[in-house]
């Protein structure tokens, strides 16, 4: 092995490595290239709630929901208390076969598991 490198000189080295360097760079440049492309095709755009509303109801089909004992439905408003202390207020919209409950608050619309959540009580 040692001989291999005995051979090369100097210049040999240094072109080797500015070769390197170039590689390196135009690979870079390609994946930047790529990336910059990728942002340009998820653009944000302004909801219409309604229609996230009805995707929800289509995400979450199961209206009724039995969370120790007690019956909440679809539209109900409610107050959920997580695990970690966390309190969401907001309606019902529905809950999935994974276990996963949808509250649609004010401002968001949110997915929560059923496992981690230790109380749900009905607002009035």
């Amino acid at each position: 092995m040692r001989g291999i490198f005995s051979v090369l000189t100097w210049r040999d080295i240094l072109f080797a490595a500015c070769l390197a360097y170039v590689i390196t760079y135009m690979i870079r440049s390609v994946v930047r290239r790529l990336a910059a492309r990728r942002k340009e095709i998820f653009l944000v755009r302004p909801i219409d709630t309604a229609e996230a509303y009805e995707r929800c109801k289509e995400l979450f089909p199961i209206e009724n929901v039995t969370f120790r004992g007690r019956q909440f439905q679809r539209g109900m408003q409610v107050k959920i208390t997580t695990m970690q202390k966390n309190t969401i207020e907001g309606e019902l919209v529905g809950v999935n076969r994974l276990n996963l409950i949808c509250i649609r608050t004010q401002n968001q619309i949110i997915a929560h598991q059923m496992e981690k959540i230790e109380e749900i009580a009905v607002i009035e």
